[in-house]
């Protein structure tokens, strides 16, 4: 029989794939649609890994699969970069919006080296993800409220407020809280926090895609 290890980290981490996966399917396409995509897939690889390695990265195996999920980190982090310069280009003049365009690509392809390479070759714990994944994550948060404050659009107020709760539920993770050490642990925490936050984007995500039209 096949042990789970971390029953409540494994549960909440399929609940917040799924729900993530949902939203993908319902956005189809665009920044919404991958950010959830990556959301989901990150949630998916954490429930195999905290399910099925209680040993962590020190297999082979287990550090595959947290690869999987830093790979999946890393496309919701290119993400939001690639939305943060979007609406710092949207900004500028059209000279320096030019410029931002055709910078975008080599700035989201160098940070997505950085990443893969710190996280192969210095250190691929969470804490190490977190650290790179933060300045991109706060980054777009100040650039949502930013254009929330600007246009007084809803759709950038809601983004702004999802990106906020996806920030407390890293900050909740790190400081380690938990509404019970054993059976609803500080990951579990982080987990209902980012499904809330994922709630929060796709309304933001479905507005804006209404605005548009």
């Amino acid at each position: 029989m096949i042990g789970i290890h971390d029953p409540d980290v494994v549960l909440t981490d399929l609940g917040l794939a799924l729900l993530g996966g949902y939203f993908a399917w319902r956005l189809r396409h665009g920044l919404g649609a991958t950010l959830m995509a990556g959301l989901a897939s990150a949630a998916l690889w954490g429930a195999v890994f905290h399910g099925f390695f209680p040993t962590g990265t020190a297999t082979p195996a287990g550090f595959v699969v947290w690869l999987a999920v830093a790979v999946s980190i890393l496309v919701v982090a290119a993400a939001l970069l690639d939305m943060t310069m979007l609406v710092l280009g949207a900004r500028l003049t059209p000279g320096a919006s030019r410029g931002i365009t055709i910078a975008r690509p080599a700035v989201i392809v160098a940070y997505s080296l950085t990443f893969i390479a710190v996280v192969l070759f210095v250190d691929a714990s969470f804490a190490t993800i977190v650290w790179l994944y933060a300045p991109v994550l706060m980054l777009a948060l100040a650039a949502a409220a930013f254009e929330a404050a600007r246009t007084r659009s809803r759709s950038w107020a809601l983004i702004a407020a999802g990106l906020g709760l996806s920030a407390l539920a890293a900050l909740a993770q790190r400081a380690g809280v938990a509404l019970h050490a054993r059976y609803f642990d500080h990951n579990a925490v982080y987990h209902l926090i980012q499904a809330a936050a994922l709630v929060v984007l796709y309304a933001g995500f479905v507005r804006r895609s209404h605005d548009a039209r």
